[in-house]
Formats: structure tokens, C-alpha cells, sequence
């Protein structure tokens, strides 16, 4: 049960990462939420009843590849 007032949104909840760390492991990658949630620094998270969610970064999106720059001639520079 959680002790905060409000209490933190239960791990069925849809904003179930809302919920306060409790525990935190940045140098191992990981934090253990008040609704008995595990998130990792990938974004994956272990649900208390043992399910896992994989990483949802925003990086996985589709993204536009990116052009090359176009070359530029050089100009000479006057000599001094």
C-alpha cells in the first residue's frame, strides 16, 4: 500500500512511471518504484506480477535520414 498522499498511481495504472522512486541505481541502471515497479535506464520496466515491457525510448521512432552536407569550393585566401 502506498504510504504517500495522494498515492502514487498502482502499476495498472496508465500512468503507472508517475509513481515515486523508492530505491534508485543509476551506476546499475535500474530504480524501484512505490507501486513495486522496476524501471531501467533503457526505459524496459519489470511489473510487480513478473510481465515486462520493453524499452519505448523516443529514439525507436522512424526518423528521416539525415543528407550530407554538400561540398563547398574553397576560396583562396589573398596572400598578406
Amino acid at each position: 500500500m502506498c504510504p504517500h498522499s495522494p498515492p502514487c498511481p498502482s502499476a495498472s495504472d496508465p500512468d503507472h512511471e508517475a509513481a515515486r522512486t523508492l530505491i534508485s541505481h543509476p551506476e546499475q541502471g535500474w530504480s524501484l518504484l512505490c507501486n513495486g515497479i522496476v524501471v531501467f535506464e533503457d526505459t524496459g520496466e519489470l511489473l510487480p506480477d513478473g510481465d515486462a515491457i520493453a524499452p519505448h525510448r523516443p529514439t525507436d521512432l522512424i526518423t528521416r535520414p539525415v543528407s550530407a552536407p554538400t561540398a563547398r569550393p574553397v576560396s583562396a585566401s589573398p596572400a598578406a
